[in-house]
Order: C-alpha cells, then structure tokens, then sequence
C-alpha cells in the first residue's frame, strides 16, 4: 500500500495550523451498517489501523491517541494549543451505532434479517453485544 500522505503533508511544509481529529472505530461503519440493513452480514469492514497519533508525530506533525474518555478533556486542549498543524487520534467504541436521520420500515426489516443470518452463522455474540452498546 502506498500513501502520500498530501494533505499533512502540505500543512507541515506551510506551517499551517490545521487541527485533524480521526475517530477511530477500526472499522468502515457506514459500510457496515449498511451491509446490515440490508440483512446482510458484514464482510471486509474491519479494518486494522495504526496508531494514527504516532504516525502523525513520525511525519512531523504534533500526534496524540486518546483511548479513555477521562483523557479526551486534556488532550482537546492540547491538541488545540498548539502552534502548527496537529492530529488527534481517539479511539471510539466500534458497536456505537450513529442514528440515521430517519428510520425506514424496510431497514428494519434488514436489520431482523441480518440478526438472523448472524445468529445462524454462529455470530450471536456479535448481535448481543450490539443490542447491549446501543439500547
């Protein structure tokens, strides 16, 4: 894989004082939540991600993670101190589910058989667990 990293990039080399927030839920959740609502299982939506806060520092800019939510209040502030350009990395529940706008019978009908399908495929846990973080 080859990234080029241009946006960064090119507030490193102008000394431009953009600050990048990732929200890292190491998955495509849109994609995810999609595949689900249209009672499929989902497939290739986990992803493993650096650590974003790292690879920022690595390539100049000023990098922090944030994986407790007791430590975002400090970080924020941190993060917006800074001088020049600067990322923020915080690690996100990957079950919290974001609400639609709106809620379509037909999507709820894709997500009773996207449960189906995943407790027939042995993934029960997966069903369970989103039930539990979300209601």
């Amino acid at each position: 894989m080859s990234t080029l990293f241009g946006e960064p990039s090119t507030t490193i080399q102008d000394d431009i004082p953009v600050k990048s927030a990732v929200y890292d839920n190491s998955k495509l959740g849109f994609v995810e939540l999609e595949q689900k609502s249209e009672g499929m299982l989902d497939t290739f939506t986990r992803l493993k991600n650096p650590d974003f806060g790292k690879v920022a520092e690595a390539i100049g800019l000023w990098g922090r993670t944030v994986r407790k939510a007791s430590e975002l209040d400090e970080a924020i502030g941190e993060w917006l101190a800074q001088p020049g350009p600067a990322l923020l990395n915080v690690i996100v529940n990957p079950l919290e589910l974001v609400k639609p706008p709106f809620i379509e019978a037909k999507s709820v009908a894709g997500m009773e058989l996207y449960s189906a399908r995943a407790i027939l495929h042995g993934r029960g846990a997966d069903v369970l667990e989103m039930l539990r973080e979300n209601f």
